[in-house]
This record gives structure tokens, C-alpha cells and sequence, in this order.
């Protein structure tokens, strides 16, 4: 059958839509773009925020009206939260939630008479997917916390790991088949172990992936403050990656409160300190949410002042949208769009300076880069360095994709790093 998916919203969409990619070829089905006419359609929805849901209706109602034979499967977190809301389109065949998504190539087929009822195992197995260049590795799904604007619990369920042996058994393969770089994904990796018995957890299992990684360097997907042990911070740059992505949301401790996130701004900036001082060069993102309810000038001068002062590297900035389902939708004190927007800008300001004024640092250092395709301007083969530095490698060719490399960092502009092949 010609199959054709998309996907909305995470990396963690995007690497399970690889993986149902990879079963539907295994079953002999010919992947086509999402843009061709095909015989089925699946669609992997975001509901984060209220204007994913209208994104994903949208592309629903694109799919049906491109063919109006074909056969559409939603799957994804709008598919978890609202069944019913999609089902009520015109064209859809099945309605998948995010629990069942593993099971989509076996119900195919079935999709006229199908059911979206079917429950699987409470646990995860450890899956891979990925190119030459770099793996992914799911460990865990789902998520504990209650964030009051967030919507990921509902949508994804507790949080659930795979199995130790599942995961060394799948770290193992993508090792012998020479992966340059290993990405450790979930959605909230840092809980990962608390779930099975014998406990285990993130800071027993990252040694034992060091041990047996060979030549492949591990990177960490994200993590929260409260998560980073001693053991995974004296792993950095000895086998992990020196990049850390830990979620901020606001350096206000009263809307860090309303959040329900479980550290402090002081906390906060503290292991940022700590870590940047352990770990030279270490690259420091952060995703931040501007304009919370309850976030006013004052509050959103604590979020600039700890971003601007500390050793972050990367922001991820996201301008706050109440979503009907969590506790913030109804809180007191919103904040006007105009407000959220100009806030938005302010702080991704500071965000693109501090990128900037990091990789500057780099200018005149060997880093350590697996290149991957030519696809910049420059003609340059582009590369990530381990701590997190897009660059164009100057005297790179095809016969480098894939392979780690040696590089010295020779120019920086606002956007572009460039870096020579040694």
C-alpha cells in the first residue's frame, strides 16, 4: 500500500512517526510525502497548545480532501485528548491514542472495522530510529508531574520505562552498526527506572551506557533541574555530550509556584553555575514560557535578569497559550496578547546574544564535530559539535558523513559558525 505520515508538534512525534516509518516499509508498504496521493494517511497530531489542535484539524481535512478514497488513521496527543472531537470529521477511519500508536502498521489493514479501544502493556520497549548520523533512542514516555499548564500527562499517561535489558540490548545494536551519536529521548527521561522493580534510574543506567558505548558519543534529550545527580554531571564530556537542555519556564519564584514546578530560581541557578564552572564549554538550553498568568513586570524582570546573568547558551522561548484542560486556563491575572508578544521578543533577544557570545568563545578551538549532510548555503558540509554548535565544515566531503571529526572553529557571524576540517 503507498502510506503517507506527518507529523505535529515534538521530537518525540517525529521520532515515533520514524518508527511506524520504519514498520510499514518492514511490511512491504511503499512510503510516499504526505503531499502524494495514497492509499492511507496517518496523521500524528500536537495538542499542546489549543492552536495545535486547530493545526492538526487542519491537516486532517487536507488529508481527506487530497484523496477522498483513502483511508485516515489520527493518531498523537489530540488523538489521546479529544477521540471524540476527531471522529466527528468527515473522512476519518480511525482515531489511535498515543498508547496504541506502536500498534498502527499491525491495523492497517483493518482499518475500515478497526478499534481504537485496545490497550497495550503498562511498560515501553526500548526502540531506535535514525540515519548515518545520529539514533534515537526512546527510554521512557509519559510524565508524573502536573504542571499546571501543561496538557503531556493527559495526553501521554504516567510515566513508563523501558526495561534496563530492552534498552542495553537496543544501545548495543546502534553501537555495532557504528552510530556516531546516541540521543536518549522520553518525555521526562529524568524518571526514568522509577517505575520498575528493581528500581533503577537514569544516573545507574547513563555509566553502563558509557561503558559499552565503543565509539558513539550519548547525548541527553532533556532533562529537569531537580533530576541532575553528581554521577551525570561527572559523565560530561566523558562519553555524554557536554550539552544539558533543562527546562527553566520562569525565573520568578511566585510563578514558578503557580507553574507547580519543583525547584526554586536560586536552585536553578545554582547548577547552572556549578555545572558550567565542572564542565568547560558545556553548551546550557532552556525552555522558557513568557507571559504566565500572574507574570508582571517585576516577574518577567527576574526571568530576564537570571537568563541574562547565567551561563544558559540556548533559549527555547514560547509565548504563553492557555489551553482548556489544565489549571492555568483558568487562572486569575492573564496576561494580554500584546504584553506576551513583546515579551516573547525581549527574551529571544537576549537568547540569539548569548548563543552568539558562546560560540564566539569557541573562536580558535578544536571540537570534536560527526558531520553530517551538505546542506548550507556555503556549501559546507554541516556538523554538531558535542556541545551543541551547528557548524559548516570547511574541506569536508561525502566520505565524512557520519564519521566524528576534529575541527577548529575559524569564523563566527550572527548565524553561522564555520569551522575547518584538521
Amino acid at each position: 500500500m503507498r502510506i503517507a505520515l506527518t507529523t505535529l508538534g515534538c521530537k518525540i512525534n517525529q521520532y515515533e512517526t520514524n518508527l511506524l516509518c520504519q514498520d510499514l516499509r518492514a511490511k512491504g508498504n511503499a512510503i510516499v510525502p504526505f503531499d502524494a496521493e495514497a492509499d492511507v494517511y496517518v496523521i500524528n497530531t500536537c495538542s499542546v497548545t489549543t492552536k495545535s489542535d486547530t493545526q492538526s484539524r487542519q491537516t486532517i481535512r487536507a488529508a481527506v480532501k487530497r484523496a477522498p478514497g483513502a483511508k485516515v488513521i489520527v493518531t498523537g496527543c489530540y488523538a489521546s485528548i479529544r477521540p471524540d472531537e476527531i471522529r466527528s470529521l468527515p473522512g476519518v477511519h480511525l482515531v489511535v491514542p498515543n498508547a496504541d500508536k506502536q500498534a498502527i502498521p499491525d491495523q492497517i489493514m483493518e482499518t475500515a472495522t478497526g478499534s481504537d479501544q485496545r490497550s497495550l502493556d503498562n511498560g515501553i520497549t526500548a526502540r531506535s530510529t535514525g540515519g548515518r548520523t545520529r539514533s534515537y533512542l526512546k527510554i521512557q514516555d509519559g510524565c508524573d508531574n502536573r504542571c499546571s499548564y501543561c496538557i503531556v500527562p493527559s495526553a501521554r499517561g504516567a510515566s513508563r520505562s523501558a526495561s534496563l535489558a530492552d534498552v542495553l540490548k537496543e544501545f548495543d545494536r546502534l553501537v555495532q552498526a557504528a552510530a556516531p551519536e546516541i540521543v536518549l529521548t522520553g518525555i521526562h527521561i529524568g524518571t526514568y527506572g522509577s517505575d520498575r522493580e528493581p528500581q533503577t534510574s537514569l544516573s545507574r543506567l547513563l555509566p553502563l551506557l558509557v561503558q559499552r558505548r565503543s565509539m558513539s558519543r550519548i547525548r541527553l534529550s532533556s532533562i529537569e533541574a531537580n533530576e541532575i545527580t553528581r554521577e551525570i554531571i561527572d559523565l560530561l564530556g566523558r562519553g555524554l555530550c557536554r550539552h544539558l537542555h533543562i527546562p527553566l519556564q520562569s525565573g520568578d519564584d511566585s510563578v514558578l509556584a503557580l507553574m507547580k514546578r519543583q525547584y526554586t530560581s536560586g536552585f536553578y541557578r545554582d547548577l547552572l553555575d556549578r555545572t558550567a564552572q565542572e564542565v568547560p564549554g558545556i553548551a546550557l538550553g532552556a525552555d522558557v514560557i513568557v507571559g504566565f498568568p500572574g507574570e508582571g513586570e517585576r516577574e518577567f524582570q527576574h526571568t530576564l535578569d537570571l537568563v541574562d546573568q547565567s551561563p544558559l547558551t540556548h533559549l527555547h522561548v514560547f509565548t504563553f497559550s492557555a489551553r482548556p484542560g489544565t489549571p492555568a486556563y483558568d487562572m486569575k491575572h492573564q496576561v494580554p496578547d500584546h504584553v506576551r508578544k513583546k515579551r516573547n521578543e525581549e527574551l529571544r533577544n537576549i537568547g540569539i546574544r548569548k548563543n552568539f557570545e558562546f560560540r564566539k568563545r569557541h573562536l580558535g578551538s578544536v571540537l570534536s564535530v560527526v558531520i553530517e549532510d551538505n546542506n548550507s548555503d556555503s556549501g559546507a558540509f554541516s556538523g554538531l559539535t558535542d556541545n551543541y554548535i551547528r557548524v559548516n565544515v570547511m574541506g569536508a566531503t561525502r566520505k565524512h558523513i557520519g564519521r566524528e571529526c576534529s575541527v577548529r572553529i575559524e569564523e563566527v557571524k550572527d548565524a553561522v559558525t564555520m569551522a575547518k576540517l584538521l
